[in-house]
């Protein structure tokens, strides 16, 4: 599924430098509103990972319904990032979100961030996979995609625009 961000007035440089910065990933996953233990991470020949073991309720709000009557009350996972090299645009990611016990899922994401004029577009393109059986599994798989990973998704641009005093897109 397609995820689509825009981010005004701002270079892909600024908004990659703010997606892989500690301080980003503390805001975003509080806006969340999951737990954060502690985030590993590392620089590779100019690409950035980090990874953000999350836990959380699943009766909170932004959850949607049969989500959360399909997951245990609590819920951990971790959200893996990977973001570079830089010099070669558009600036490519990737993210894999792990989620753990039964069901068990894995969010697979190809991100890029490109300049548009002078605004950042961002794109994520997802794909989740759950060990339940079809045909509840394409229901759960799509719901993800769509409605939680697209929620998640949202708040990080959020957050960003937030951070960095930029409107939001009209």
């Amino acid at each position: 599924m397609e995820h689509n961000a825009l981010f005004i007035g701002t270079t892909p440089e600024i908004v990659f430098n703010e997606f892989t910065s500690a301080d980003f990933m503390r805001a975003f996953s509080e806006e969340v509103g999951v737990f954060i233990g502690d985030i590993e991470s590392g620089d590779t020949d100019g690409v950035l990972s980090a990874m953000l073991p999350w836990n959380f309720p699943t009766n909170r709000p932004g959850i949607p319904s049969l989500a959360q009557k399909m997951l245990p009350a609590e819920v951990n996972l971790d959200w893996q990032q990977r973001w570079g090299p830089m010099q070669d645009p558009p600036i490519p990611g990737s993210m894999t979100v792990l989620l753990h016990g039964k069901p068990s899922a894995t969010v697979e994401a190809s991100a890029t961030r490109e300049a548009r004029g002078e605004d950042t577009g961002y794109q994520v393109d997802t794909t989740t996979k759950t060990s339940l059986k079809w045909p509840v599994a394409g229901t759960v798989e799509s719901t993800i995609d769509r409605e939680l990973v697209g929620w998640i998704l949202q708040v990080q641009a959020r957050v960003l625009r937030r951070r960095l005093g930029l409107p939001e897109p009209s």
